[in-house]
């Protein structure tokens, strides 16, 4: 059952709203979820003005198995990060996979779906738009190592209460620097535009394994191979075999750190042996499938509290 509480605002009506499990408010005729972030603080909006009261929120989580967050947008800043699992995040025109060693920055007012096939840990932030300035201004994919792993963290030990002393402020202008800072990572998929090649993208997201060439392709389409490629070069940044490639990537990559034998995730990869899909993994990634993961369980425990913050 949906309930609503009333706000007002300085220049419009403000509907909070509880979603099941998920919360999220109104602006005018804009609808904003929010997954399990503190809505009001002692009686008072956490919001003003389209913005947050606190110089960063965490909103923390367990994601089930095929959980799926619907599109929705936020007039502030996020940093979506999973401590344990893998996430899919759909923007316009781009996927991003987020594995506990990676995190996205997702500016203000961009619309995104959230998904995970096997469930994940959610410990994201939600960032003040007057310290999100210093961030990018698009859809960004990072790099998470032990420092800002565990700065993140922290932050989700504090509450919706927490005080903003010196401490505080300095833990924050530490966050706000190792996440712009940090190395961007190469987990990502631009999607086409031309509805040409939204045909071969929609069957290949549904069938990664699908081996059809782009001679096969152009007879069904309606444009030559080279037309095809070309356009896959102007709208992915990437070739047709390349950008195949890199779709098999992402959609191994949740089953490589569930620990599945690679043999059969190359097989269902459209891969004729394990050997050949490390290939094309190092050639992408720069390391083999086993050794990607290996710096998921190797970061160091840093306390930022008096309570010293969980891994989970």
């Amino acid at each position: 059952m949906t309930s609503y509480l009333g706000l007002r605002t300085n220049s419009c009506q403000v509907a909070i709203i509880s979603l099941h499990s998920h919360a999220g408010f109104r602006i005018k005729d804009k609808l904003f979820i929010i997954s399990d972030i503190p809505l009001l603080t002692k009686g008072k909006s956490a919001f003003s003005k389209e913005e947050l009261a606190k110089p960063v929120f965490a909103s923390v989580s367990e994601m089930a198995e095929n959980h799926f967050l619907k599109k929705h947008q936020h007039p502030w800043g996020q940093l979506a990060y999973a401590s344990r699992g893998i996430m899919k995040v759909s923007v316009a025109n781009a996927s991003f996979i987020i594995p506990p060693e990676r995190a996205l920055w997702i500016p203000r007012y961009t619309p995104h779906e959230i998904t995970t096939r096997y469930g994940a840990s959610y410990r994201s932030l939600y960032i003040n738009n007057d310290w999100a300035r210093f961030l990018p201004n698009s859809t960004t994919s990072i790099n998470v190592d032990g420092l800002l792993r565990e700065l993140i963290l922290a932050v989700t030990h504090w509450g919706e209460n927490y005080a903003v002393d010196s401490t505080k402020q300095r833990l924050i202008s530490v966050l706000i620097d190792q996440i712009q800072s940090a190395s961007t990572a190469p987990l990502f998929l631009n999607m086409p535009k031309d509805k040409r090649l939204q045909k071969i993208s929609s069957i290949l997201n549904n069938d990664p394994a699908n081996s059809t060439t782009l001679e096969k392709w152009s007879e069904t389409i309606g444009a030559t191979p080279r037309t095809l490629n070309r356009l896959f070069q102007k709208e992915t940044k990437m070739g047709f075999v390349e950008w195949r490639q890199r779709l098999r990537i992402l959609y191994s990559l949740e089953r490589i750190d569930r620990g599945e034998a690679i043999n059969l995730i190359a097989l269902d990869m459209g891969y004729d042996s394990a050997s050949a899909f490390i290939t094309m993994f190092k050639k992408h990634m720069g390391c083999s499938p086993k050794q990607y993961f290996k710096t998921a369980n190797k970061h160091p425990v840093i306390n930022f509290n008096s309570t010293q913050a969980s891994a989970t």
